[in-house]
């Protein structure tokens, strides 16, 4: 039993919603009204101009009664003054109008250009009268507690932005909205809080997908289909190289492109990229020296070679491609080749050499975050296998490398996140396997490695402890 590739597969599905808008238009009657008396006397005159001074409210707009730095007429004092937290004292008098334990004062700051309060999320609600300013669906009141020895809102990674206006408030490279506020690993810390796993993963149960396919190779989530695809057809690529793999399991031809030969590898575009590609952009080699394939999200446009690598015995590119979702490399297309070499190319097909390491097969490889607390040494590297020599090699972006003996001889890497289903290629069977993404979740944000099995199927957790990095 062969099984050279895992990777990781959201299924989602979406609704979209559409708003109708009724209007109510004041109706006229088909005929005159028959009273024609005069209507009565309201006590003023809707055709003259009211000059008369307005009535007398009794208190300043631009007073500060509560002394937040919030005027009293922003705050809403009128004959019925506002109480957003309908706590019985009204915001102009109430030093913190949402009662979510952050003083009014601090959540006002900074002001925008126009002077108006703070807004952090931009949805219009500023912060000081929203319970949720960053929008990260963890209430401000439990990301502003503790506060620290000055009163300010705890900042959990100290990067000088409060968990309440910071969308990763550990800095472990996974966004608070998906972390949320559970405890994944036990350790009595909130996810969104606890940059580290500290539990040891159960037994992953794989499942056994029906259908079989003519032997696949390379497989990843193509986000614009909601599907898996796959290579197929090796070693030839005939007649087709690529199909999608739907939820129940049946698959169909990606685009026409047929003999590509080797192992193809795949790399597609995620939402999101910063590098400017479009979501669903696919890559992969082509059987040929230094020569990289770029085919269009809905499989219609196939640029072979899309780039061709300068000068001569660069490799193959199946030793593995990744596009970088996390600006590491800006979101360039970064490939390792059988060779030893490292590439990133940017969205205008641009190659530039990272490092090389002569004569050493590189295989499995991904962009690491630059979160240190998360990934200790490994944070900001291309983390790339050397399955021969039964090494990780994580490069820096100057071209120099660091090797690490982990105990597995490596031939795929991903991240275990949060939800997201895995899957892997059954070369012996022809069969797709899969695990449901809520078993990772104790390890979710950590480093996934695989290894080629004849009996069973290689699946390793690679993590920082805080001290050492651990598989």
């Amino acid at each position: 039993m062969r099984v050279p590739t895992l990777v990781s597969l959201a299924l989602l599905t979406a609704c979209a919603g559409t708003a109708i808008k009724t209007e109510g238009r004041r109706g006229t009657e088909d005929s005159a009204p028959t009273d024609s008396a005069p209507p009565p006397d309201t006590g003023w005159n809707d055709t003259a101009v009211d000059t008369a001074p307005p009535p007398d409210t009794g208190f300043d707009p631009a007073a500060d009664s509560d002394g937040d730095g919030i005027s009293d007429g922003d705050e809403g004092r009128a004959d019925t003054p506002r109480d957003t937290d309908r706590d019985g004292t009204a915001d102009y008098l109430d030093t913190d109008s949402d009662g979510d334990g952050v003083p009014d004062g601090w959540e006002s700051r900074p002001r925008t250009d126009a002077g108006a309060p703070a807004d952090t999320d931009g949805d219009g609600t500023p912060d000081y009268l929203d319970t949720d300013s960053d929008n990260d669906g963890i209430r401000d009141s439990l990301e502003a507690s503790p506060a620290d020895s000055a009163g300010l809102p705890i900042d959990t990674d100290g990067d000088g932005t409060p968990d309440l206006r910071d969308l990763d408030s550990d800095g472990d490279a996974l966004l608070d909205a998906d972390e949320t506020d559970e405890d994944w690993d036990g350790d009595g810390i909130e996810n969104y809080r606890d940059p580290r796993n500290d539990a040891t993963l159960p037994p992953v149960r794989f499942l056994a997908i029906s259908t079989t396919f003519n032997s696949p190779i390379g497989i990843d989530f193509h986000e614009a289909t909601n599907t898996v695809v796959m290579s197929v057809n090796y070693p030839s690529g005939n007649p087709l190289v690529l199909e999608t793999v739907a939820a129940n399991g049946s698959h169909a031809p990606f685009s026409t492109m047929s003999g590509l030969t080797d192992e193809v590898k795949i790399a597609t575009v995620r939402a999101g990229n910063p590098g400017g590609f479009d979501t669903g952009t696919l890559f992969v080699g082509n059987g040929r020296d230094g020569e990289i394939v770029r085919v269009s999200p809905d499989g219609s446009v196939i640029d072979n070679p899309w780039v061709s690598l300068p000068g001569d015995a660069n490799g193959l590119m199946r030793g593995s491609l990744f596009v970088d979702r996390s600006g590491v490399v800006g979101g360039d297309l970064v490939v390792v080749t059988t060779v030893g070499e490292v590439w990133r190319v940017d969205v205008l097909g641009n190659p530039t050499l990272v490092a090389r390491v002569p004569g050493v097969h590189l295989e499995g490889m991904v962009v690491v975050p630059d979160a240190p607390a998360r990934f200790g040494p490994l944070a900001g590297t291309i983390l790339a296998g050397a399955e021969d020599q039964g090494l990780l090699y994580a490069f820096a972006l100057d071209g120099t490398w660091t090797t690490y003996n982990v105990g597995v001889s490596v031939e795929d890497i991903d991240f275990a996140l949060p939800y997201e289903n895995f899957f892997g290629v059954n070369f012996g069977t022809g069969r797709l396997i899969g695990a449901f993404g809520s078993q990772f979740l104790p390890i979710a944000g950590d480093i996934v490695l695989t290894q080629e099995g004849v009996t069973r199927v290689g699946l390793f957790r690679l993590w920082w402890d805080g001290t050492n990095l651990r598989a």
